[in-house]
This record gives C-alpha cells, sequence and structure tokens, in this order.
C-alpha cells in the first residue's frame, strides 16, 4: 500500500520515473456552503490554491493524463458542462478546463450502483435517530423491536459497500499508464489503498484547514 504524502514545494529531481498521483482532499462543499453560509471567497480561495499547486506539479514533472472524479460511474462520459454548475468564473472550473484542455481524460472511480446504495443507506441510518423514525418502527413491528440492532446492521451495510467502493477506486487508479501523471478529487478521510507503484501525494493548501475549522466551530 502506498503511503500518502502531503509535499509543498519539491525538487524536480527528487522525483523518479514512475506514475504520480495527486490528490485533492475536499468536503461537499456545496451542501456545506449552504448549510454554513460559508463565505464563496474562502471557496474560491481553496480552489484557487490547489490550481497553483497543480500547475506547479504540472510545471516540473509534465502534465496531467487523467482525472479521477468521486460521484462519478466509471462508465459515465463526461464533458465541461458537467462542472458549468460551479460557473465558469469558478477556480474549480477554470482547474478542470485547464486539465482537460491539456490532454487529461476524466474518468469516475463509483459504480452507480455503489453511489445510490450508499446514499439510501446513510439517509436511512440518519434517519434512525428522529425519536418519530422509532415510533413508526415499533408502531408496526412491535415494542420488542432490535432498534438498536437495525442501526447495526445498517453501519455494517454502509462498511461494506464503502469498502467495495474503496477496492473499485484502487483498481480505476492502478490503471493509470506509466509514467503518467493524474489527479483524484476525493472527499477528505475516504479511506483508499493506492496501487504499488504509485507516487501519491496530498494537495491540501491552507484555505482547506480554515474551511474544515468553520464547520467544526459551527458544528459545536
Amino acid at each position: 500500500m502506498t503511503e500518502l504524502g502531503k509535499i509543498e514545494k519539491p525538487e524536480a529531481k527528487s522525483f523518479k520515473a514512475m506514475r504520480k498521483l495527486y490528490v485533492v482532499p475536499t468536503l461537499p462543499f456545496e451542501e456545506l456552503g449552504l448549510e454554513f453560509k460559508l463565505d464563496n471567497a474562502k471557496l474560491e480561495r481553496f480552489w484557487g490554491e490547489v490550481r497553483e499547486k497543480i500547475d506547479y506539479f504540472v510545471s516540473t514533472c509534465g502534465n496531467i493524463s487523467v482525472l479521477y472524479l468521486e460521484g462519478v460511474d466509471q462508465d459515465e462520459k463526461i464533458g465541461m458542462e458537467f462542472f458549468e454548475k460551479f460557473g465558469k468564473e469558478s477556480n474549480y472550473y477554470k482547474l478542470v478546463k485547464s486539465l482537460i484542455d491539456s490532454g487529461a481524460v476524466i474518468k469516475g472511480v463509483e459504480k452507480r450502483e455503489h453511489i445510490n446504495r450508499s446514499k439510501l443507506l446513510i439517509e436511512e441510518y440518519s434517519k434512525s435517530f428522529f425519536p418519530d423514525i422509532k415510533e413508526f418502527h415499533e408502531g408496526y413491528y412491535g415494542k420488542d423491536i432490535d432498534f438498536e440492532g437495525w442501526r447495526n446492521y445498517l453501519v455494517k451495510r454502509i462498511q461494506e459497500t464503502q469498502d467495495e467502493m474503496s477496492r473499485l477506486a484502487s483498481r480505476q487508479i492502478g490503471e493509470l499508464p506509466e509514467n503518467a501523471n493524474g489527479v483524484l478529487i476525493i472527499t477528505d478521510g475516504r479511506p483508499i489503498e493506492f496501487p504499488q507503484g504509485v507516487d501519491v501525494f496530498q494537495v491540501r493548501p491552507p484555505a482547506f484547514d480554515e474551511i474544515a475549522r468553520i464547520i467544526r466551530d459551527n458544528i459545536k
């Protein structure tokens, strides 16, 4: 298993001629931005800093061949229109466009069935903490229902699904061509076992930690 490193400004001579993957950890910025009223300027700063880091890697080690995206089916074909919802003037859109214009192809790392199942399971687990949901279950199945057992079952199925998703993502990344470079944009903290023979570097600019801190403070 390849270790995930954090590199700020590497020297070109420090790289061996092998596959390189630049991992951009993110949060569900759109949803969290609405919930916690995040300043859009902070999100723009984050993606702007990511662009600067990726541009540096490109100038040092060559163009990006593959852009791997979480939440996109491995067989789905998407183009720049997929990113227009972020706004053509956004730094995220500009980052993706610069990679595509330089020859990168977009590849999803998921299966649609996994995405849908994971979403349903997580929604069901979240709802299980609403008192009314427990009352509805008890009203139908009886007061002796093992509701905690139901939650544990959901947790087990969520973990199994996420393990399947992680294995698939790892296989997709393992298909990165020899001596090629890739970018993976994925939720922070999601476990991925990176294939052997891939140098992995984390692109985590200061703006990310600032956004994460704002969210943590609002949750307290």
